[in-house]
């Protein structure tokens, strides 16, 4: 049993990637080509709302809202998971959503997974359960529908379904499924059809495939799997985006941590110039933000295919610069430490000031168009976490004189934050830290400054 589930049994994550590509409504991940797939199951967290508007709110880049999951159950009912969608706890979920539908993130609903059903019923009697789904799609504005078989279910009833979806609802809705990795490299799978003959058979029906490179199918620890895939010669990079988990709490194996994660989609996005992106299963705890900041996952990916954070293929303007900041804690914690490109050389590899509020200023030496920044706070440097900054604002600036804020935070707990900056040009980068630390400890701890352009 894959990660996918009812929410009962789930519950036991730089300020951005390019908001809006120069107002045209679409995000720029769209429009370079690199989708960014947010699942959002988990609406509600320990009795409280979770509202996905982080996503556009903090402009991170993320293309697809995969809203789930959808059951099609026996008695004729429609679930959202354990409640009726139209049920009114859903009510605000559904605002947010048009919301964000209206800044060009697509609202898709997943159908299915772990919760066996569905596709059976699709299959055997498509006349009463095809209707339910249709409805569904209408009644809340569904761009498209994720379609995670994790069941048996026929090679023709799961065509059947597709062609009947763009009949209804027109050559633009979204169909995409969600197959373990192993399908599309002609390995095993959970839907019972062959996943090659599907794609021969509708592949130009097909938006793209969330393939599962978790729970014991796989993982972007590196992009061996993905390359088995292409390797395969049946599927186009085009068409597969990288499923990973965005949490080692959300299944038993296959988490990657934020920076090889980084690495890995920096060498996919290098080595296949068409690659489809990157899912995130799931949004509610996604790091590197956690349940504070869930957000910052989507901003992170974005980033580091877009070539502004993570990764290897960007370049750190900062590293080795000139650099000025508040009085330093120490003789050995300079500033000098926050650009020397390590944060592994244990507490001391770092800048660290007492003064209150602390500034750190990068002079990159020549003005640069800017692309991103990477902040490494305290639990970067294996410090605990609680000596993390908490609030902080970043300033850029041609000249040293005027300064204009580019990033912020107020209420950071991460490790690690980065912000992708858009129409940003400068030679000074300037960072202020106005709360050092989760409490009332006073010490500024910057293991790393980057600056991306």
């Amino acid at each position: 049993m894959t990660v996918r589930r009812t929410l009962a049994g789930l519950v036991a994550g730089l300020v951005a990637a390019a908001a809006v590509l120069f107002g045209s409504g679409i995000p720029a991940a769209a429009a370079s080509g690199k989708r960014v797939v947010v699942y959002y199951q988990t609406q509600y967290y320990n009795g409280s709302y979770v509202s996905p508007l982080g996503l556009t709110d903090h402009s991170t880049g993320a293309t697809d809202l995969l809203v789930g999951a959808f059951h099609l159950n026996g008695d004729g009912s429609v679930h959202l998971n354990d409640n009726p969608p139209g049920d009114a706890k859903f009510g605000q979920m559904w605002t947010d959503i048009a919301a964000m539908q209206a800044k060009g993130v697509h609202a898709i609903g997943m159908v299915g997974g772990a919760a066996a059903g569905s596709f059976q019923r699709l299959d055997t009697d498509f006349a009463t359960y095809y209707p339910l789904l249709k409805n569904v799609v209408s009644t809340y504005h569904l761009d498209g529908l994720d379609l995670d078989v994790e069941e048996s279910m026929s090679l023709g009833g799961v065509e059947r379904l597709i062609d009947q979806l763009h009949t209804d609802f027109g050559s633009g809705f979204i169909v995409t499924l969600a197959p373990v990795a192993t399908a599309l490299s002609g390995g095993g799978n959970l839907s019972g059809f062959s996943y090659d003959q599907l794609y021969r058979d509708r592949g130009s029906s097909i938006g793209w495939f969330n393939a599962q490179f978790y729970c014991g199918w796989g993982s972007l620890s590196s992009t061996n799997g993905y390359d088995a895939i292409i390797n395969h010669g049946v599927v186009p990079a085009d068409k597969v985006v990288a499923g990973t988990l965005t949490n080692p709490a959300n299944c038993g194996s296959g988490y990657v941590d934020p920076s090889t994660l980084g690495n890995t989609l920096a060498a996919l996005t290098a080595k296949y110039p068409s690659f489809g992106g990157v899912a995130g299963w799931e949004y509610f705890n996604s790091e590197p933000g956690g349940t504070s900041a869930p957000w910052q996952w989507a901003a992170s990916v974005s980033a580091a295919m877009n070539g502004s954070g993570g990764g290897t293929g960007p370049t750190d303007l900062a590293l080795g610069k000139s650099v000025t900041g508040s009085a330093p804690c120490n003789s050995n914690e300079t500033p000098a430490k926050a650009v020397n490109g390590s944060v592994s050389g244990g507490n001391s590899d770092k800048f660290c000031s007492f003064a209150s509020p602390s500034q750190l200023t990068v002079d990159l030496g020549a003005a640069y168009s800017l692309t991103g920044l990477e902040i490494d706070h305290a639990g970067a440097g294996n410090e605990s976490a609680a000596y993390n900054t908490k609030a902080y604002t970043v300033q850029v600036s041609t000249d040293g004189t005027t300064w204009t804020t580019v990033a912020q935070a107020a209420a950071n707990t991460a490790n690690t934050t980065t912000h992708t900056l858009t129409s940003t040009s400068g030679r000074y980068v300037r960072l202020n830290v106005t709360t050092p630390t989760q409490s009332t400890d006073p010490a500024t701890r910057i293991y790393e400054l980057k600056v991306f352009g």
